[in-house]
């Protein structure tokens, strides 16, 4: 009998955990629009619903926000949840009230009333998520207040801050360690995207964490390209990746605030949208600049390392670090902040070997000898991450203590474009005896130009144009020499000496090879496009101009609820629109990241633009539906997007002068797919003639009538035109337009219209 008793008994508790996962997952769904957890979600929910302790690494973009904000959506009482920013506080609670729940925030910002108002409705149990800063549990009372407060449990983002081993110790963290003591019947969980197991333990230690589920994520970040170059000349090059992405968001770190001014300058005099963050603008500043980047108001924010922890905005395209960061976690951390939606984006490391002089400097100021040991140690893992030649995300996942199966991973430039062995005894003979002959008194920028035979005043006025060695390498550029002093420099061959401008040095390895008793084999990375970005997987690709149009939507509605654009949907979700044309509320829940609340909030206006371009493009067809609900299946690529081999051939002969008409009879395509194809090639910048498609007065009135409609909709452009013009050549202005960047002929950029700016 027992035994049937203990089945009995067994049976019961699988159906209730099988109910309680239908409701979790009928949670996620609802609210966030996912319909399955990713890796390590499920189980620290289970955890945190049932009252657990949680200490959970998970990666940027991993979905540390949803493991706590679901269970505070199905708990009585509030979730408090710590963060590091203020200025990140309001953007987190709209982000959680676009999901329907109930989120507030406390802190310095809201006046006195305001903030007696929050703490009324503390009590009072209003809260899911209530958000505040680690300071504000420093003030005197605020605890004891804690104690008689509804809370369903404490969430601490960020939890890296409070270990002094930790990339980005903060003092005020410190005041966390007193959360088990003062409220012990409360389930603390803590959150990270970097912690090596030092880190962790600290973490664990000092939040008083009993008996917690210990979770630690894969650090693979797949969508993240990992490249690093020698950094030559460094705003050019930063440019270079710029101009490669478009009406793309980007970071540019830079490591002290007058690079960061003298970049960001450098980007605006370019025409790009750029704004500075750093610690020496004041706090309205630098909130105003974090704001308009959030919204999309500027494509890129130059910035110092004080920009970014917690950062929500998931479209980030590119991270370029233009001084090499001082330690892999500020790296990790940092390059996380690109990708978050997990669609694919460029992680870019221009690097000098300079830099770990002007790092040094930062090491040197440190307390204890033992703070200054680990940094240095921390400085070399940093550099010879930049230096050798072996995959780069295999160097990221060793330094976390994870290991890389497989040999190449296809997303990094080493993996890309892979090594070759150079030998370059003679070259490296020519530049130690450069070194030698000037008595070893010499740095880089001196050396390269003797051996390339610069005609410069210094090397005229020392006599170094008399040397030997002068000018024996002028047959290759000072590119190769200053790659070849820096691959010399991190083999040991050469070493680098002396504040504040370092002398090259020939080492004992390095005199056996000037004499020749020893060749020089170096590992060259061959060529890399600069800015190369991952490959965009097939399930990711999307029809552009309706993309345009979708987000220019977005932003729009974003504008209007004082909102950052994110909030409504992920770029992610936007591109999973343009594949599937959703054009019913059922298909639009079935798109990645739409719940039932963004649904009702923002469904409308983005199925009537589907619709709207759909009816306008009869050339498009809509994915089969499922026999189920009527989602679309995610599977099938419905429309080429440029670049492709169809676009590449009407690009071919509509450079050859051949109109709409005999391009579309040359290829046996309707007039209105070649019109498609030709406002896709000139929104990505193709060099077309815009008057060998529509007149010149015809596209200025229907200019005109875009800003007053917006882009969204060709049917008002086209009835206006009373017959002057068919949906083609709206279709190609409107690309026309959208390569613009929203600038009108003769007029600048456009006002309020509706048409985009980049």
């Amino acid at each position: 009998m027992y035994p049937i008793v203990s089945l009995f008994a067994k049976l019961c508790r699988l159906q209730s955990q099988t109910l309680q996962t239908l409701i979790h997952t009928e949670q996620l769904q609802r609210l966030f629009g996912y319909s399955t957890f990713r890796a390590n979600q499920e189980e620290i929910v289970q955890a945190i619903l049932a009252g657990r302790d949680v200490f959970a690494v998970m990666p940027t973009g991993g979905g540390k926000s949803l493991c706590y904000q679901l269970p505070a959506s199905l708990l009585k009482g509030t979730c408090l949840v710590v963060s590091p920013l203020i200025s990140l506080m309001k953007d987190q609670v709209d982000a959680a009230n676009a999901f329907g729940m109930k989120a507030g925030l406390l802190n310095s910002t809201l006046s006195s009333s305001e903030q007696h108002e929050v703490l009324a409705r503390l009590q009072e149990g209003f809260y899911d998520l209530l958000y505040l800063s680690p300071e504000r549990l420093a003030l005197p009372g605020f605890l004891e207040r804690m104690q008689r407060a509804p809370l369903s449990f404490v969430a601490v983002d960020e939890a890296h801050c409070i270990s002094e081993w930790g990339h980005d110790f903060r003092p005020d963290y410190l005041a966390l360690s007193s959360l088990r003591q003062a409220l012990p019947g409360v389930a603390l969980t803590a959150f990270t995207a970097t912690a090596t197991k030092r880190v962790q333990e600290d973490i664990v230690r000092r939040l008083a964490l009993k008996d917690p589920l210990m979770t630690r994520a894969s650090f693979d970040r797949p969508n993240l390209f990992y490249q690093v170059q020698l950094r030559e000349q460094v705003n050019s090059q930063i440019e270079a990746v710029v101009a490669a992405h478009p009406d793309e968001a980007g970071i540019v770190y830079r490591l002290s605030r007058a690079d960061v001014e003298k970049t960001a300058a450098w980007l605006r005099d370019r025409g790009v949208k750029a704004l500075p963050y750093h610690a020496g603008l004041d706090s309205q500043t630098r909130s105003r600049n974090q704001e308009a980047f959030n919204r999309d108001e500027v494509q890129v924010v130059v910035a110092t390392v004080a920009f970014g922890m917690g950062i929500d905005k998931s479209n980030v395209r590119f991270v370029i670090h233009g001084d090499l960061p001082k330690n892999m976690e500020s790296y990790y951390q940092e390059t996380g902040r690109a990708g978050r939606d997990g669609e694919p984006a460029l992680c870019l490391l221009l690097y000098g070997r300079g830099d770990s002089f002007r790092l040094r400097k930062f090491i040197d100021q440190l307390a204890g000898e033992e703070e200054r040991q680990a940094g240095l140690a921390q400085l070399g893992r940093m550099m010879d991450f930049a230096e050798q030649p072996v995959c780069r995300r295999r160097a990221v996942l060793h330094y976390f203590e994870e290991d890389y199966a497989p040999d190449n991973c296809g997303a990094c430039d080493i993996c890309r474009h892979g090594v070759e062995s150079v030998e370059a005894t003679t070259e490296a003979q020519m530049i130690m005896s450069a070194i030698h002959r000037t008595g070893q008194r010499f740095g880089t920028g001196h050396i390269v130009d003797i051996v390339s035979g610069a005609r410069t005043a210094r090397i005229s006025s020392l006599g170094h144009d008399q040397l030997k060695t002068y000018g024996v390498g002028r047959d290759r550029g000072k590119r190769f020499w200053r790659q070849l002093v820096e691959a010399m420099l991190g083999e040991g061959l050469l070493a680098s000496e002396g504040e504040p401008f370092p002398l090259l040095q020939i080492t004992a390895r390095g005199a056996e090879v000037l004499f020749g008793r020893s060749p020089y084999v170096t590992q060259r990375m061959l060529e890399a496009k600069l800015g190369v970005p991952a490959a965009i997987p097939a399930e990711l690709s999307s029809d552009g101009s309706l993309f345009a149009i979708l987000r220019q939507l977005r932003r729009e509605l974003a504008e209007g609820q004082g909102v950052p654009p994110y909030v409504l949907f992920s770029d992610k979700s936007l591109h999973q629109m343009c594949r599937l044309f959703p054009r019913t509320p059922e298909a639009l829940l079935g798109i990645n990241g739409v719940g039932q609340m963004k649904l009702e909030r923002y469904g409308r206006p983005f199925l009537a633009a589907i619709t709207a371009y759909l009816d306008e493009n009869p050339g498009i067809s809509s994915p089969p539906m499922d026999k189920g609900g009527g989602v679309p299946e995610p599977v099938r690529r419905v429309k080429k997007s440029t670049g492709t081999e169809t676009h590449a051939e009407t690009l071919r002969l509509a450079r050859a002068g051949l109109d709409m008409a005999a391009i579309a009879a040359r290829r046996e395509l309707k007039t209105s797919t070649i019109a498609a194809h030709l406002g896709e090639l000139l929104q990505q910048g193709h060099d077309l003639d815009i008057d060998q498609y529509v007149d010149r007065e015809v596209r200025a009135a229907m200019t005109e009538l875009f800003k007053a409609h917006g882009l969204f909709r060709l049917r008002p452009i086209v009835e206006a035109m009373e017959g002057r013009v068919g949906y083609d050549e709206a279709t190609v202005v409107r690309g026309f337009l959208v390569s613009q960047g929203g600038k009108t002929e003769g007029k600048g950029e456009s006002d309020s219209g509706g048409l985009p700016t980049r």
